[in-house]
C-alpha cells in the first residue's frame, strides 16, 4: 500500500473536540498537520503528524501504510486470506507470523488477568449473536477453550474460532507509533480504532462518557460503547459479548480506558465493558497503570484508577 492523493492531505486542525461513538478523534491547537487516512480491521484509521514538512511526512507515512496493510493480512476477519481467517477456517495454521503468535499470547494472558472477561475464543458467540441466534450450550462451551501455540503452528480446539479485534487494533496503533518514533516523530496522533498519543504535547480528546474533553499526552485510549453495533434493537443484543454467559451486558453506556499502550487499553476496554462497576474497580486496582472514565447504565460518570493518565493531577480514586 502506497500513499495516494486521497489518503494523504494537509489539514489545518482547528481547536476543539470531535466526540464519536466508539473511535475517538483528537484535535489540537490550530496548526497544519499532515494526515494519512485509511482503514484498519474494518474501521477508519487516521495518522496525524505535526511540526513537519510534506516531504518528511511522506517518508514516514509510506512505511506506516505498508505496515497497516501487512497487519491487515494477519488479523483481519474481513480478508479471507488473512492468517486469522485461515486459522478459523482450517482449525490450524502452519508457520504463523510472529505478530499472530505475539498478539494471541497477549490476548490469552489478558483472558487470565481479567478472569475470562476478555477472551479471543468468543468468536462463535459473537457470530451467533450477529445472526440472531441464542447462545446454545455447545457454542458457550467453545469460549474459554485452549489454543495450542507453537512457533511452527497454531491449533484450535474442534469447532473453535478466534477474534483478535479487541486487541489487534491497539497492536496496530502501537506498531505505527514505533515506526513514527523511529523516523523522529513524537508529536503525532494515531487513531487505528484506538488512540495513541506518544508525545509530550497535550491535546484535547473527546471522551463520550464524560461528554467533554480531557487534555492528554503520552497515553493510549480505547473506548467501548454497546450502541455502536446493536444486533437486535428489541433485546439490545450488541457486539460486546460476555464470554462466560454469551449475553450482552448493560453495565455501561460508554467506557474509555487510559493505559500506556494501545494494545493494553484495547483489551481492557473490551473486558471492562462486560463487567459491573465493582468488578472493574477490583481489576483496575489489581492491574495498576490504568484509568477509567465511564458512564454506567444509569448515565452516572465513573472515574477510577490512576487519573493522572487522564490529564488529572489526581493519582488514585
Amino acid at each position: 500500500m502506497t500513499l495516494s492523493r486521497r489518503q494523504f492531505i494537509v489539514a489545518g486542525l482547528a481547536a476543539g473536540v470531535v466526540g464519536g461513538t466508539g473511535a475517538l478523534i483528537a484535535t489540537g491547537v490550530p496548526q497544519p498537520a499532515f494526515v494519512w487516512r485509511g482503514a484498519a480491521l474494518g474501521g477508519e484509521a487516521r495518522v496525524s503528524l505535526y511540526g513537519t514538512d510534506k516531504e518528511t511526512a511522506h517518508i514516514a507515512l509510506d512505511p506506516v501504510a505498508r505496515e497497516i496493510d501487512r497487519l491487515e493480512d494477519i488479523f483481519s476477519l474481513h480478508r479471507a486470506s488473512s492468517e486469522i481467517s485461515r486459522l478459523n477456517r482450517d482449525g490450524l495454521i502452519v508457520t504463523p507470523s510472529n505478530d499472530l503468535i505475539e498478539v494471541l499470547r497477549s490476548a490469552l494472558a489478558w483472558r487470565s488477568r481479567t478472569n475470562g472477561a476478555f477472551d479471543p475464543t468468543v468468536q462463535p458467540l459473537w457470530q451467533a449473536a450477529s445472526e440472531g441466534r441464542a447462545p446454545s450450550r455447545e457454542i458457550l462451551a467453545l469460549a474459554g477453550t485452549s489454543v495450542d501455540i507453537r512457533p511452527e503452528r497454531i491449533v484450535l480446539q474442534p469447532g473453535a474460532s478466534l477474534t483478535l479485534n479487541g486487541i489487534a487494533q491497539g497492536h496496530i496503533a502501537d506498531r505505527v507509533t514505533e515506526i513514527l518514533i523511529a523516523h523522529g516523530f513524537t508529536d503525532v496522533v494515531i487513531d487505528a480504532g484506538e488512540l495513541r498519543l506518544p508525545g509530550t504535547t497535550r491535546r484535547p480528546v473527546g471522551i463520550p462518557a464524560a461528554k467533554t474533553a480531557v487534555s492528554v499526552a503520552g497515553v493510549a485510549i480505547a473506548t467501548s460503547e454497546p450502541k455502536t453495533m446493536v444486533f437486535d434493537a428489541k433485546t439490545f443484543r450488541h457486539h460486546l459479548i460476555d464470554p462466560l454467559t454469551g449475553e450482552s451486558p448493560r453495565h455501561w453506556l460508554s467506557l474509555s480506558v487510559f493505559a500506556p499502550t494501545a494494545e493494553m487499553a484495547d483489551a481492557l476496554s473490551t473486558a471492562f465493558a462486560v463487567l459491573p462497576y465493582e468488578a472493574v474497580a477490583d481489576l483496575v486496582a489489581t492491574i495498576g497503570d490504568v484509568a477509567i472514565i465511564g458512564s454506567d447504565a444509569r448515565d452516572r460518570i465513573r472515574r477510577m484508577g490512576d487519573l493522572r493518565l487522564t490529564g488529572s493531577s489526581q493519582a488514585l480514586s
